[in-house]
């Protein structure tokens, strides 16, 4: 019995030491007021807290990760800071946003109505698979769409996070869009309605900032086995298979060109135990297939970092095609998804 409490013990020291705490206060950076109600989290996960009516936050993580801390208030603008030190005060000053405030006029050749915009962008933005189907963008008004003649292009921008209920998964994302832009092949000459011209996507870009919110249903059970099923051969479900040696154990098979490869003789990895990241070193381009979901993967630059989220960094010089660059905001998983 003594030696069983002892092992608890040690068990929890061991939690405890590897636990890190954020803690800090969010400023409006003109009267120094405190700002309360402010998100504080990290981007792309479930890991976040708001500010206390002093403006303070507290967040706590069991492991190190690289994802940026993102700090927001509707009328404010967004800060996207990385954390290096965990030890001291963090304050942050947020500036006014004037254009926010003020009502977005867009001028343009727009012959697009917004029903039809909001079509184009429910399809892009959160994807056409089943689980994007149980996807409610619960804030549309806040969108701001445009589509741009001259370069094809459907522009959208929102006055505040994009709230999005995803009731396949069980989650509320927020996202704070940076930018979007979906590219048509189009003819414009061919004809005066352009609602009813034949047009195909050429590119899909967006960028911005993403806190996912558990919710509890009567559905949960069945949302648990929906995120598994997303995960499964999604980019995160790769990342981690990579850092942690298990490739193969996980079902992915690797192929140059038509031929499978080992894994390891294509994919270099350098684990920094210091920092809990690994570097990876892809010597070309490579097909991946795990059950049936076929994707490509290249890297622009030599060496890319995954931390132990799964997170990669730089992500926009790792390239995917296929089914991991065909899954969007529908599909999407927190990065501490599973730890």
């Amino acid at each position: 019995m003594k030696n069983t409490a002892l092992l608890f013990v040690i068990f929890l020291s061991i939690l405890t030491t590897n636990a890190q705490e954020l803690k800090g206060i969010v400023l409006n950076e003109k009267n120094k007021e405190p700002i309360v109600g402010a998100s504080v989290y990290f981007d792309n996960t479930s890991i976040g807290t708001t500010t206390n009516f002093n403006g303070e936050f507290s967040i706590i993580l069991k492991q190190s990760i690289n994802s940026p801390l993102v700090v927001s208030f509707v009328g404010f603008k967004t800060q996207i800071n990385e954390i290096k030190n965990f030890n001291t005060l963090k304050i942050f000053k947020l500036k006014e946003d004037v254009n926010s405030l003020a009502e977005v006029v867009l001028v343009s050749k727009d012959e697009w109505s917004r029903d039809l915009k909001l079509k184009e962008f429910r399809r892009e933005f959160l994807g056409q698979s089943e689980f994007a189907k149980k996807c409610t963008i619960l804030n549309e008004d806040d969108l701001v769409l445009n589509f741009e003649r001259d370069t094809k292009q459907l522009v959208a921008s929102a006055k505040a996070p994009i709230i999005i209920k995803n009731e396949a998964l069980d989650y509320i994302v927020k996202y704070d869009i940076n930018n979007f832009y979906v590219t048509y092949n189009i003819d414009i000459n061919a004809g005066l309605n352009l609602e009813k011209v034949f047009r195909t996507v050429a590119s899909v870009s967006y960028s911005g900032t993403t806190f996912f919110e558990n919710i509890a249903s009567k559905k949960h059970k069945r949302a648990l086995k929906n995120r598994e099923k997303a995960f499964e051969g999604s980019t995160l479900h790769f990342m981690r298979a990579v850092v942690n040696n298990s490739l193969r154990k996980e079902k992915f098979k690797i192929f140059k060109g038509r031929y499978q490869v080992k894994p390891s003789t294509y994919i270099k990895t350098f684990k920094n135990d210091s920092l809990n990241i690994t570097g990876v070193e892809l010597s070309q381009k490579l097909n991946i297939l795990i059950k049936g979901k076929q994707s490509v993967m290249q890297s622009e630059v030599k060496r890319f970092y995954i931390d132990a989220y799964g997170n990669h960094s730089p992500i926009d010089k790792v390239l995917f095609g296929g089914f991991m660059a065909k899954q969007r905001m529908g599909d999407v998983l927190p990065l501490d998804y599973g730890l």
